[in-house]
């Protein structure tokens, strides 16, 4: 189970790196970091998660999972820009395309959820 919370803290570090970065250009080279290491870790996590997949684990903290997935990345597009960033990608809360990422995500997992509990009240 630490691996599942420790996958999940380095996926919201790297999320707000990136997304710092899109608000901020340039935080990372005055960082040290290369953004290329960032997409790395992106993808490692991936490879993680998909090796230790828990079953049980993720229909435990589904609902607290994804609404951290997706309340801390928005709440970062609402401070970024307060604080004076200019998103360079154009990402904010008006874009059609972040609201439809949202969405999409949102429907995955409540989709997900129904079919396991589909799945849980089916008598053996």
């Amino acid at each position: 189970m630490i691996i599942y919370w420790l996958t999940g803290i380095v996926l919201l570090i790297d999320i707000s790196l990136l997304l710092v970065n899109d608000f901020f250009p340039g935080t990372l080279d005055a960082l040290g970091i290369p953004l290329w290491t960032l997409f790395i870790v992106l993808a490692i996590v991936a490879f993680t998660n998909l090796m230790t997949y828990n079953q049980e684990i993720e229909k435990r903290f589904r609902i607290f999972s994804t609404g951290l997935l997706i309340i801390f990345p928005v709440f970062l597009v609402v401070l970024l820009p307060a604080i004076g960033g200019e998103s360079s990608t154009g990402i904010s809360l008006t874009s059609p395309f972040l609201w439809f990422y949202i969405l999409l995500f949102l429907w995955s997992n409540w989709r997900q959820h129904i079919k396991e509990s589909k799945q849980a009240d089916e008598p053996s």
